[in-house]
Order: C-alpha cells, then sequence, then structure tokens
C-alpha cells in the first residue's frame, strides 16, 4: 500500500559498519514513560514508515529490549528517508525468499482420550490400633498432668495385643491441565527475556528425587525411621488409635476417612506454597531458576504465558486388611554414647533425623573429630532428646538373629514363647513398645479373636473413590503468536 509522505515518517535502518539496508530490525515507538507504543519491522531495503504523531520529540528504540532508546526531534524529520543505525547484534536473518519464519508451536497437554492408559500407583498406608484393657482402670488422682518431656520409666509395661491396619490406595492419572496463569509477557521480533521462576512448593535437598505424588503421600503419613525404612517398606504410618470395644470395621472405616480427608487438605496445601514469575534481576533469589524466552519470528508480536501445571487423579481405596500383632515394651537404652553411635553408625546415617548433624556423625565415625569435641557433643545431644526414635531404629533395622534372642526369653500374655507366635519384624512402634505380627489370629484372646474373625470373612468395602488435582514442580509456556506489524500498520492507516 502506498503511504503519503505527509502522513508518515520514513526510516531506512543500516549496517553500522557497511551502511547498507538492515532488514528485519525491530524498531519500537516508546511513549513518555518508556512503555512500547507500537512496533515495525523494517522492510527489505531498510525502510520503515511510521505514522507522524503530534509530538516534538519521538523516542525510538531500535532493534531488541537492551538497545538504549534515542530521541528525535520531530521538527528535523524531512520527507526522505532518516538514516538509523542497526544494532551491532541483530536478530536472525530472513528466510529465503522473504518468507516468514514460522513460530514454533507449543503443543496443549495432551487429553486423557489422546494418550494411552499409563499404569496407576499404589500408595501404601498403616495405622496400629491397641486393645484397650477390659478390667476397668482405678481411678488416677485428680492432680495429675502431663508431662511430655522426661523420657518414660526404666521398667517397661505390660504386653498388649492389637491390629494392624493396612489400607491401598490406587491412584490412575485422569490426565494433565493447565492450572492459574502466572505470568505474561510480550516479545518484539528477535526479542528475548530472561525470567526467573520462584517456586517454594519443594525442598529440593530433600524432595527433588521424589515424585509429587510420593511427597504428598509423606505430608499424609510419616515414615516410622525415614529415609530406612521408605527404602526397604513402602508402608507410610498414621496416627495410633487405642480401641475400647471390638468394632474393627468402625475403626478401619474411620482410618478410610481419614486417609481421604488428608489426602484432600495435603494436595491444597501443595497449591498454597508459594510460586511465582519475575523477570530475572541481579537481586533474584539463589533458589530461582532462570528461564530464557525469545521471539523467533520476524514480523509479529509473540505473548510468552506461564501456567502452573496440574494433574488430575482418580483415588480408589481397595479392601483395607487388618493384621494382629502384639506390642512388646522395650527399655530405653543408653544409645547417646559415642561408642553405640559408632557401632550402629550405618543405621544413625540413614535414619538421622536433622540432616544438618551428618559432618558431625562422619567425623565421629571417621575419628577426626577428639573426644568431648563440640560437634560430637552436638550429636550425641541430639540422640539423646531423640532416644525412643533412635532406639526403635536399632531394634526395627538392626540385627535380626540378636533381636531373636532377646525376644525369645520372653513369655506373652498367655505364657507361651513369644518367639512360637510372632514373626520377627517390626512394624511399628506405639510409645515405648514395638508391634510385632502374630503368626495367626489364633493367638489373640477370645474376646478379641472373634471381632477379628468377622472382618477377615467380611472386610470393608471402599466406595467410589474421589478426584485429587496436584501440582507438578515448574511452569508451563505457551507462545500465542499475534498478527504482523506491518499488516497492523497498515489496518491502522486505512482505518485514519
Amino acid at each position: 500500500m502506498a503511504t503519503g509522505a505527509k502522513e508518515v515518517w520514513v526510516f531506512q535502518i543500516v549496517h553500522q559498519d557497511t551502511g547498507k539496508p538492515a532488514q528485519g530490525v525491530p524498531v519500537t515507538v516508546l511513549d513518555a514513560s518508556g512503555n512500547a507504543a507500537g512496533y515495525w519491522v523494517s522492510d527489505a531495503d531498510g525502510t520503515v514508515a511510521i505514522p507522524r504523531r503530534d509530538t516534538p520529540r519521538l523516542r525510538l528504540r531500535v532493534g531488541l529490549r537492551n538497545e538504549e532508546p534515542i530521541e528525535l526531534a520531530t521538527a528535523t524529520l524531512g520527507e526522505g528517508p532518516t538514516p538509523l543505525a542497526a544494532p551491532t547484534q541483530l536478530p536472525p536473518a530472513a528466510a529465503a525468499g522473504g518468507e516468514r519464519q514460522a513460530l514454533p508451536a507449543t503443543p496443549p497437554p495432551p487429553t486423557p482420550a489422546e494418550q494411552t492408559e499409563v499404569p496407576g500407583h499404589v500408595l501404601y498406608f498403616q495405622r496400629l490400633a491397641m486393645f484397650a484393657e477390659l478390667a476397668p482402670a482405678p481411678p488416677g488422682p485428680r492432680d495429675a498432668v502431663a508431662d511430655f518431656f522426661t523420657p518414660p520409666a526404666d521398667g517397661p509395661a505390660a504386653m498388649r495385643y492389637g491390629v494392624l491396619i493396612e489400607v491401598e490406595e490406587y491412584w490412575q492419572s485422569l490426565g494433565v491441565l493447565w492450572g492459574e496463569l502466572l505470568y505474561s509477557i510480550s516479545l518484539t521480533p528477535g526479542d528475548e527475556a530472561k525470567l526467573a521462576v520462584l517456586d517454594g512448593r519443594w525442598r529440593r535437598e530433600a524432595e527433588g528425587r521424589e515424585r509429587p505424588l510420593q511427597i504428598l503421600a509423606r505430608m499424609v503419613g510419616t515414615s516410622m525411621l525415614g529415609d530406612l525404612v521408605t527404602a526397604l517398606r513402602p508402608e507410610l504410618q498414621l496416627d495410633p488409635l487405642t480401641l475400647a470395644e471390638p468394632n474393627l470395621e468402625a475403626a478401619v472405616f474411620d482410618t478410610v476417612q481419614m486417609i481421604r480427608d488428608r489426602t484432600e487438605r495435603m494436595s491444597q496445601a501443595l497449591r498454597r506454597r508459594p510460586l511465582g514469575v519475575v523477570d530475572a534481576h541481579a537481586d533474584t533469589p539463589p533458589g530461582g531458576a532462570i528461564r530464557t524466552v525469545r521471539n523467533t519470528t520476524r514480523d509479529r508480536l509473540v505473548t510468552f504465558h506461564f501456567f502452573e501445571p496440574l494433574e488430575r487423579f482418580k483415588v480408589m481405596v481397595r479392601s483395607p486388611r487388618v493384621r494382629p500383632v502384639i506390642f512388646v515394651p522395650f527399655r530405653l537404652p543408653n544409645v547417646a554414647t559415642p561408642d553405640v553411635v559408632r557401632r550402629f553408625g550405618y543405621i544413625f546415617r540413614r535414619t538421622l533425623l536433622d540432616r544438618g548433624l551428618l559432618p558431625d556423625l562422619d567425623r565421629l565415625l571417621g575419628g577426626d573429630e577428639p573426644r568431648g569435641g563440640a560437634s560430637t557433643a552436638r550429636l550425641l545431644e541430639h540422640v539423646e532428646s531423640n532416644l525412643l526414635y533412635y532406639s526403635t531404629a536399632i531394634i526395627a533395622v538392626g540385627d535380626a538373629a540378636g533381636r531373636h534372642a532377646a525376644l525369645a526369653k520372653l513369655r506373652d500374655p498367655m505364657n507361651r514363647p513369644l518367639t512360637d507366635v510372632i514373626e520377627n519384624a517390626v512394624v511399628g512402634r506405639m510409645g515405648a513398645a514395638i508391634a510385632l505380627p502374630l503368626r495367626s489370629s489364633a493367638q489373640l484372646p477370645p474376646e478379641w479373636r472373634e471381632p477379628l474373625a468377622a472382618y477377615q470373612a467380611r472386610p470393608l468395602r471402599a466406595g467410589d473413590g474421589f478426584v485429587v488435582t496436584i501440582p507438578h514442580p515448574g511452569v508451563w509456556v505457551s507462545a500465542q503468536a499475534h498478527e504482523a506489524m506491518q499488516r497492523q500498520a497498515e489496518s491502522h492507516e486505512a482505518a485514519g
């Protein structure tokens, strides 16, 4: 379209070294506040026609966003082309024959109908339930208060029976979907921007090797012995309870409902954690991941949208199982000594609650720390503050033969050798007592044997399941290409 010389200012973009026309250079008109008021791209002969404006000075930026703007007095702009120097770093060269470069399309996430069904995930949870004493306990003193900071008494309590409730959840993916729009940025042809993704939903050191589904499961239940048991046994522990009445179905239903409520709450808690995208500056937090986006087109504006990635799951609960157990109390040993820590160093290394103490543990195990050193004292103080936890770790995953020898000296409440009725495996802890599976329900007292047999004959049937949406690390980016700039300019001139 021919354009009258009085209606436009004509500029010619030329190379600084050769003076030859520079094709495909973006030219941006800036308003008084520095925001973009219009975009154009130089033609094959380097010319750019910009509609005249009623302003004494014209602010232009030739090239990408990192170029400094220039100001021209409009009174000095004649009817002929005004030469402007092209930046040293030019956008990509035009395709052969003047063809436009196609923008790499960002495909949307596949819908469940388009992708083949993948196998689901199975999460395992377990809950200990101790049977209450049927004989009424004597009334306690009226001024009794709870002391949470004194270790249990040295003398063990009596053995108690109970059950282990095991629940399996089957998670079937329903597909991924776009979440909340986090950030948008528009770039001129050849321009690029560096952005920082600030994702505070995951602890990178401890959780970097885990999937979001595993992280959510660890928020619902807790591992009995940290990473050690999680690596060997997939079950996650729920809060134990005491059964005053032989109603196992009610206890199992309460456990299933607890898992569902916690799963829904924890998935929302993950999404409430901080997530954002900002311009990358020198003061960007060290935890931010830098992402670079670039407009590879030659003649059109492209807007990049950053979204929160989500995935929906259908969760089905399989019929929970109930197994009989016996709780065996144990005396708290003095494990907070250098000799015990060295002896069971491989267990302490895997089960250490405070991972910041690993250098202190390495120094103690390697003999680099002198006796009575500050790091050794700090480590032993931590172990002494968590005697129940570390004692259970040593009993549960230590020498199985040594554990069997210690249990062989005991007899159950029915005066039978304990090792004749149990399996030599620790499935959990409740207070200062470890839970050991019984070989069969026949080892239970008669008043609890019948309710367990009744439940095992007709276990609880789970419901229809529920749907949970969980986030994924990082962000998704979508590129939206706008109408060609030259076409926009011509339409504006035609409208004027």
